[in-house]
């Protein structure tokens, strides 16, 4: 599990959820993996070890942080060994946790569960499963698992989760239609969507010390932000600024770390693209003036993925008051979220030129793109704000203590 100070994925929201329980008058242990997002080597900060364990305490929240295998290079067998690393150690790390009454584990990756669910036995405490990602659906979705025997292998691990968890918590009710179809009660279900840090996360200026540092100030700034893994089908962003190369007055600027980041800008380089602009991960406050430096948000994601993922950068971007154009299908989560909020328009999935078509139609039309973004943050005020969702979460957690 990430935790701060990495910045991808649900380490942002894992934190904010941990505090919030913590303010709420419950005491919180995280067993969390090292920092690592985006690095090779572990940060000098978090290499004073306890026995194994990188120990502390932040804003009320008692963290044991893992050491784990780092990959030198993307793999399926080096992402393998890096999930399991974690698996193994954070069993170890619970054992010397005093007392748990619930206990709580976020997947994707799967195996999370089962080293969860062993702590579980042994607190003789109930196993809450929080699922980000449908997996193995999403992996086979795009191709990333193949193989038949780990295939069967991985649906075995599924419906074990799915059996040994008191409570299972969703995104969508996509999401909970997917586990229903496999025959999981729909009692044991429940839906928090995910949300953004809207007292933190808010507009700014266009005009800022990122956009100046970067001299964004003349261009028309279409920004994705965050993990650049097969999930988000970043090619097709590459695709359409190929397709806008003509058009210099439109930048893509692409923020982030992931899986395929190198072949992305390989292929951005084979192209001979001057358009497009690869940075890393923000600093927080440099992150929150990129946002507000763009004149357009990208949300991509594959075709066949509707009903498997939602993306949480969608509820930051909303909750920035940025105006949004999803890649999405139109039967999707995402797609209903944008247009329900009124804070943005849809494109075809996997396809740039239907990309660079609205890119092209939307980018003069300013008043349009305010009102998308003071939509979105609206919408989120209203509906996903930090508090409710983390509150449910507690909720939740209260309720899988009780016996049935």
């Amino acid at each position: 599990m990430r935790y701060h100070p990495d910045k991808t994925g649900t380490a942002p929201l894992i934190t904010q959820l941990a505090q919030d329980l913590v303010k709420s008058g419950s005491e919180v242990t995280v067993i969390a993996s090292l920092p690592h997002y985006g690095r090779t080597t572990i940060h000098p900060d978090y290499r004073e070890y306890d026995g194994y364990f990188h120990k502390s305490e932040e804003m009320g929240v008692k963290i044991l942080r893992t050491p784990l295998f780092l990959p030198q290079k993307s793999s399926t067998f080096s992402r393998a060994w890096n999930y399991l690393s974690y698996n193994f150690l954070s069993v170890i790390a619970g054992l010397k946790i005093s007392r748990a009454d619930v206990i709580l584990a976020i997947n994707p990756p799967i195996t999370t569960t089962f080293s969860a669910w062993l702590l579980s036995v042994f607190h003789r405490a109930p196993l809450v499963v929080g699922i980000q990602d449908v997996w193995p659906d999403c992996l086979i979705q795009v191709n990333k698992l193949r193989n038949k025997v780990l295939i069967s292998f991985s649906r075995i691990l599924e419906k074990i989760q799915y059996r040994i968890a008191k409570k299972i918590i969703v995104l969508s009710p996509g999401m909970r239609a997917n586990l229903e179809h496999k025959g999981v009660k729909p009692g044991k279900i429940e839906i928090i969507a995910n949300w953004a840090d809207t007292e933190n996360v808010k507009p700014l200026p266009k005009i800022n010390d990122f956009s100046i540092a970067h001299m964004l100030e003349d261009f028309f700034v279409v920004l994705f932000a965050g993990n650049h893994g097969y999930i988000a089908a970043l090619e097709n962003v590459i695709a359409a600024a190929d397709l806008l190369k003509k058009t210099p007055e439109i930048l893509f600027l692409l923020a982030g770390e992931g899986s395929v980041k190198n072949e992305l800008i390989q292929q951005a380089e084979d192209m001979g693209l001057d358009n497009i602009r690869f940075l890393s991960t923000q600093p927080e406050q440099e992150w929150l003036e990129m946002l507000a430096a763009a004149d357009l948000t990208l949300v991509s994601l594959r075709s066949d993925l509707a009903g498997l993922n939602v993306p949480s950068k969608v509820y930051t971007l909303m909750s920035a008051g940025r105006p949004i154009l999803a890649s999405v299908p139109e039967e999707s989560e995402v797609a209903a979220l944008v247009l329900n909020a009124k804070s943005g328009i849809i494109c075809k999935p996997d396809d740039p030129k239907d990309m660079a078509e609205k890119i092209l139609d939307i980018r003069n039309q300013t008043e349009l793109l305010d009102e998308f973004g003071k939509n979105g943050r609206k919408f989120m005020l209203e509906n996903f704000n930090r508090r409710s969702q983390t509150a449910r979460y507690l909720s939740i957690l209260k309720s899988a203590q009780t016996r049935n």
